[in-house]
């Protein structure tokens, strides 16, 4: 039986997000580049940052010892103001820190948008938008998707995706949205980095509304990444979550060699943790990886 307070919380949530009619990925470059490439071994940061203003994620990064050693990061339900000046919370973290940035609206939230990121050190090349298939969940569902961007990465070329998925779906639900994205991966001669909020709750959802507890959901999403070639190196990270300890966040790699890893709080400023790993080119010569 549903508590009282998750019935009101369904209640209040009870809506549709719509689809943005501008769907243009924003790029963002700093005055001066610092760099033309991400180092050779770099730091990745992974952050659902739950529409917090992006001064208030720069602040974070700048303060945390870990956080603000970051190379690359990656960004989930970073909000847009829709406004002809807007520049969304990406945007805005990568003019604080002198990074590029590119930003992909998802869907339609309070003001603006919420969407996926990818800020870098390094120019970003190219992004692409990977649409991923539409599960109605009733409550609180929108448009998924997927950034794909390309980057240097000592020099030569790296394929980087910011993801999110949705939440309260199946184990079989979960693997078909992932599946647009291990598609496109699996046509890149690049190394890759997949990271992201997998939204891999502990919990399956009868009619998408009720959690039944299943164990987890990540370890699922993490075999079948594993089927498709890649590494799943943060999978005994700790919980990503705030609430109920959950385990929802994740890098996956290919081609990499995973140095350290851990979860930072990142000041709470979100309702989820970051996630962190120093990765650097498991081939010495970049040659292409076979999934």
């Amino acid at each position: 039986m549903l508590r009282p307070s998750l019935l009101v919380l369904l209640a209040a949530g009870c809506m549709h997000h719509a689809i943005p009619t501008d769907r243009s990925v924003e790029t963002t470059a700093p005055a001066a580049a610092s760099t033309a490439s991400l180092p050779r071994q770099l730091r990745v940061v992974e952050l659902n940052t739950h529409g917090v203003p992006g001064n208030t994620i720069a602040d974070a990064f700048r303060a945390d010892p870990v956080l603000k050693d970051a190379d690359l990061i990656i960004l989930e339900e970073a909000h847009r103001v829709t406004r002809a000046d807007s520049c969304s919370a990406a945007c805005v973290l990568g003019k604080e820190l002198g990074f590029y940035a590119a930003y992909a609206p998802g869907h339609v939230q309070d003001d603006g948008t919420d969407g996926v990121a990818v800020v870098s050190r390094a120019p970003i090349l190219a992004t692409e938008v990977i649409e991923l298939p539409y599960i109605n969940v009733h409550i609180n569902d929108g448009r998924r998707i997927a950034l794909a961007a390309t980057l240097l990465l000592d020099g030569r070329p790296v394929t980087v995706y910011a993801v999110h998925l949705e939440n309260r779906v199946t184990v079989a639900e979960r693997r078909a949205q992932m599946a647009p994205i291990l598609a496109h991966a699996a046509r890149q001669t690049t190394p890759v980095i997949i990271a992201g909020d997998f939204n891999t709750s502990p919990f399956t959802w009868l009619a998408h509304v009720i959690p039944v507890p299943t164990g987890t959901q990540d370890d699922r999403l993490e075999a079948l990444v594993r089927a498709h070639g890649f590494a799943t190196p943060l999978a005994h990270s700790g919980p990503t979550s705030h609430f109920l300890g959950m385990k929802l966040d994740a890098i996956y790699t290919r081609g990499f060699t995973t140095v350290a890893y851990a979860v930072d709080p990142a000041h709470d400023i979100s309702d989820h943790l970051a996630l962190w790993a120093m990765l650097e080119p498991a081939l010495p010569d970049h040659a292409p990886v076979t999934p």
